[in-house]
C-alpha cells in the first residue's frame, strides 16, 4: 500500500513541476488521471499547494529535517539543502518531495478542501475529507456549503460546472447545502443517490443500507428501480435491500451523532453495531450475523461505545466479550 502511494505522490509531483508548461494535449492527459481515482486529485493538490505556498513548503522542509537521524559527527541533525531559484519559490523536484514524503515529513491533510479549479475549466480538483475514530470534523465546502463528518467518516468530492458531487464512503455526514440553482448538489451512497433542494440533512452509510434525514428543507431521493421521492423536513427514509421505508421524527429534539447519543427507535442490532465501532478504538461485531436483524429503542452514549454495547446487549442477552482484538457482541460469557 505504501509503495502504491508513494508512486501516487511520485506522478503528481512530475505533474507540478510542468504544469505551467502544459500542451493542450497533456492537459487532457492529466484530466484523466484526476479523474481515474480521488487519491489522484489529492496528491496532485498537495503537491501543487507545497510547491506555490512557500511559508507551506519551508513548513514541510523543516519537519524533514526534524526526521532526519542525527548526524554522528557533529551530533546535530543531518541537513537537506533546498534549493530555490532566483525568484521566491522554491524548485519542487520528484526527488526532493519524495523524500520528505516518504520520511513522514509531510502529512496527507484529508481534511483540507482541495477543490480549486485550474486555468483548464475542463479540470476540477477532487477532494477528500476524513475523520477519526471518535472525533467529528467540520469543514467549509469550496461552495459554501458546510460538511460535518460523524466519527470515522469519509467522503470525496468533485464539483463541476454544472453539478456538485459527494461519495460517501463510509459513516456518516450532515451537509448544510449551499443554495446553487446551476449546480445540483448530490450525495452517492451505493443504495441510493440524495439531491439537497435547498436544505440540511445528514446520510449515514450502514452495512447494507442508508439513512436519510432531512433537517431543514427537502431532498429527492433516488434508488434505483424506483420512483424519485421527495423527503422533507422532519421525515427520513432508510434504503435497504428489502425496500425503502419512510417516518417522521422531530429536528429539534432528535439526538444523533452530532450530539454523541445513538437515539434508536426500533433500530436493527446490525446498524447500532455499525454506528458504535466509528467510536471504538477496537472493531465491534457480533458474534453471530443473524443477530442484526433485532430491533430495539433506547438512547445510548456514542462515546462510551464498550459501555452502550453493554446495556445494548442486556436487552437481549447478549455479552460484549473481547477476543483476539475484537470486541463481539454473544451468548454467554465465551463470546463467539
Amino acid at each position: 500500500m505504501a509503495e502504491e502511494e508513494d508512486d501516487i505522490m511520485s506522478i503528481a509531483a512530475d505533474w507540478v513541476d510542468r504544469i505551467d508548461d502544459l500542451s493542450p494535449a497533456d492537459k487532457r492527459e492529466l484530466a484523466a488521471w484526476l479523474r481515474a481515482s480521488p487519491d489522484h486529485g489529492r496528491a496532485f493538490a498537495i503537491m501543487h499547494r507545497l510547491n506555490r505556498d512557500g511559508a507551506l513548503f519551508d513548513a514541510a522542509m523543516l519537519l524533514a529535517d526534524a526526521a532526519l537521524p542525527v548526524d554522528r559527527r557533529t551530533g546535530g541533525a543531518a541537513r537537506r539543502r533546498w534549493q530555490r531559484d532566483a525568484g521566491t519559490q522554491p524548485i519542487l523536484t520528484r526527488r526532493r518531495v519524495m523524500a520528505a514524503a516518504v520520511g513522514g515529513a509531510i502529512a496527507l491533510p484529508l481534511g483540507f478542501a482541495f477543490m480549486q479549479r485550474e486555468e483548464n475549466p475542463a479540470i476540477f480538483r477532487p477532494a477528500v475529507y476524513a475523520s477519526l475514530t471518535a472525533k467529528t470534523a467540520r469543514s467549509r465546502l469550496p461552495d459554501g456549503s458546510t460538511l460535518t463528518l460523524d466519527a470515522a467518516s469519509r467522503v470525496s468530492t468533485r464539483f463541476g460546472d454544472d453539478r456538485r458531487l459527494i461519495d460517501l464512503e463510509r459513516g456518516g455526514a450532515r451537509f448544510d447545502v449551499a443554495h446553487d440553482g446551476n449546480r445540483p448538489f448530490t450525495v452517492h451512497t451505493p443504495m441510493a443517490d440524495m439531491t439537497a433542494l435547498g436544505t440540511s440533512f445528514t446520510v449515514d452509510r450502514l452495512t447494507d443500507a442508508s439513512e436519510l434525514r432531512v433537517f431543514e428543507g427537502r431532498v429527492q431521493l433516488d434508488v434505483p428501480g424506483k420512483v424519485p421521492l421527495v423527503v422533507t423536513v422532519g421525515q427520513w427514509a432508510l434504503v435497504s435491500k428489502t425496500g425503502v421505508q419512510r417516518g417522521n421524527f422531530d429536528p429539534e429534539s432528535y439526538s444523533n451523532w452530532q450530539t454523541r447519543w445513538l437515539d434508536a427507535d426500533d433500530m436493527r442490532l446490525g446498524y447500532a453495531i455499525d454506528r458504535l465501532a466509528r467510536y471504538s478504538p477496537i472493531p465491534i461485531k457480533l458474534a453471530d450475523p443473524s443477530l442484526a436483524g433485532r430491533s430495539f429503542s433506547g438512547r445510548f452514549r456514542l462515546d462510551q461505545p464498550e459501555q452502550s454495547l453493554a446495556l445494548i446487549g442486556g436487552l437481549f442477552d447478549l455479552n460484549p466479550v473481547h477476543r483476539d482484538g475484537i470486541l463481539y457482541l454473544g451468548k454467554g460469557k465465551d463470546g463467539p
